[in-house]
């Protein structure tokens, strides 16, 4: 299959980047401070699923929320109940969630505390509301650079929301005081933060180079390219890190917290 129909879509999202997030999803969910069995817990930023399922295996009933249309609806009949949705608005009913869980979601927000209040809304006291976000806000596997800068060679230059993502809304999102102080805010209690480090799975050249070819912020230049440019572009970055590659272990910072009884 041509590349520029392999990148671009919700299905390269699933196909590379997915497994990755669910190694993630699961650190993330691990935390939860009461059992997740039979209770439904909401997936906040769903994407394509990847949280979905670490909260099935942890026994959890996951319903997904994500504003992308696209990325809920694909895989329909695989997938759990779903919801399109701005998740600092959550249409559910206050208490209707026995959990919340907010994997690197909210690292896309201006303003995190508005999506933990909401988390804190609709979840039953005692329940867990889990939020994930890398540890490190901004660092990149050594992977990203010789993608990015194959690609830059083909004209792909880094869209101004990404270096907002990198540059604001992360480091924003990632600071321990930032947690805490919104979980406070936010009502939550019994806040604490770890940082754990996740294996995610990647740990080839071309592993790496497809994953950072299917991420938002490169997929939609290499599904414009022709077939066989997009070709070259992989190949070149597939050789340039060559057989010796670091796996990614990125950092997670996990806020675990206990909604309140009341309200």
């Amino acid at each position: 299959m041509a590349l520029t129909a392999r990148y671009g879509s919700p299905d390269a999202w699933a196909t590379w980047a997915d497994p990755a997030y669910e190694a993630l999803g699961r650190a993330i969910v691990d935390r939860a401070t009461a059992p997740l069995d039979g209770r439904l817990v909401v997936d906040l930023g769903a994407g394509t699923g990847a949280t979905s399922r670490a909260i099935a295996a942890a026994g959890g009933l996951p319903l997904a929320v994500d504003l992308s249309h696209a990325m809920v609806a694909h895989r329909r009949r695989d997938r759990p109940p779903a919801v399109v949705a701005d998740i600092a608005r959550l249409p559910l009913a206050d208490g209707a969630a026995g959990a919340t869980v907010a994997a690197f979601s909210v690292s896309h927000v201006e303003d995190p505390v508005a999506v933990l209040t909401e988390m804190a809304r609709v979840t039953a006291g005692g329940g867990s509301v889990l939020v994930g976000v890398f540890a490190t806000a901004g660092a990149r596997h050594g992977a990203a650079a010789v993608v990015d800068a194959a690609a830059a060679r083909r004209g792909w230059t880094v869209p101004e929301w990404y270096v907002h993502l990198k540059a604001d809304l992360e480091p924003r999102s990632s600071a321990v005081d930032t947690l805490m102080t919104g979980a406070t805010r936010a009502g939550l209690l019994e806040p604490t933060v770890v940082d754990v480090e996740v294996d995610a799975g990647l740990d080839t050249a071309a592993a790496l180079v497809d994953w950072r070819l299917a991420g938002p912020a490169m997929a939609p230049f290499v599904a414009g390219l022709d077939r066989a440019e997009a070709d070259r572009l992989r190949a070149e970055a597939v050789a340039a890190l060559g057989q010796d590659v670091a796996p990614l272990r990125p950092a997670v910072r996990i806020l675990a917290t206990v909604a309140p009884a009341s309200r």
